[in-house]
């Protein structure tokens, strides 16, 4: 990164690199959930079921997807109603849980789509997303991923799971697509 001069203001310059490359031809994200938009963590009550806990910013950069003509898919092993709901809250029409064999699951979202596996990228934090993580154009997860994770990732995003790291995936696409400042400036 260089800090330079332009029209009297100091402006940080980014270089370009493979990351925003790779970020560039995104059409669909396509998300775990358990240890990716949440600690990982199941708490159990005296009730059949768990809760899970999601993290608000997360929520809010699929929104800022969405808005920007990027879908957010739902991939997670665990069939759990909390997740069905998170993606409903958030229009998030593609949500599979309960789905341990993922890679099916991407074949027919980029069917759905049109769409080719360098056009998608997967967040993904544990063994049953290699396959996925291993075909896509980007591959990324959290900083506390599973050793075997992020030696195929493209990006260890420095956050952990749950604490946000989908808002850090989705800021480095519309970044790299030149839409994040246009976002921006209508806060």
């Amino acid at each position: 990164m260089t800090v330079v001069m332009a029209r009297g203001r100091l402006v940080l310059e980014i270089p370009v690199d493979d990351l925003d490359l790779r970020a560039a031809k995104i059409r669909l994200l396509c998300t775990d959930i358990d240890g990716v938009l949440t600690t990982g963590a199941l708490l159990y009550g005296p009730e059949p079921g768990h809760t899970k806990a999601f993290h608000v910013r997360d929520g809010a950069a699929i929104k800022h997807l969405q808005r920007s003509g990027i879908p957010v898919a739902f991939i997670s092993g665990l069939d759990a109603g909390a997740t069905v709901h998170r993606a409903r809250d958030l229009g998030v029409e593609d949500c599979f849980a309960g789905h341990l064999d993922k890679l099916p699951v991407l074949d027919q979202l980029c069917a759905k789509y049109g769409l080719t596996y360098d056009q998608v990228a997967h967040l993904g934090d544990d063994l049953p997303d290699l396959p996925l993580l291993r075909r896509v154009g980007l591959a990324c997860c959290p900083a506390d991923a599973v050793e075997e994770v992020q030696a195929v990732c493209h990006w260890t995003v420095p956050v952990a799971g749950g604490r946000g790291v989908l808002r850090q995936v989705a800021e480095r696409i519309l970044k790299a697509q030149g839409r994040w400042a246009e976002l921006v400036n209508k806060y």
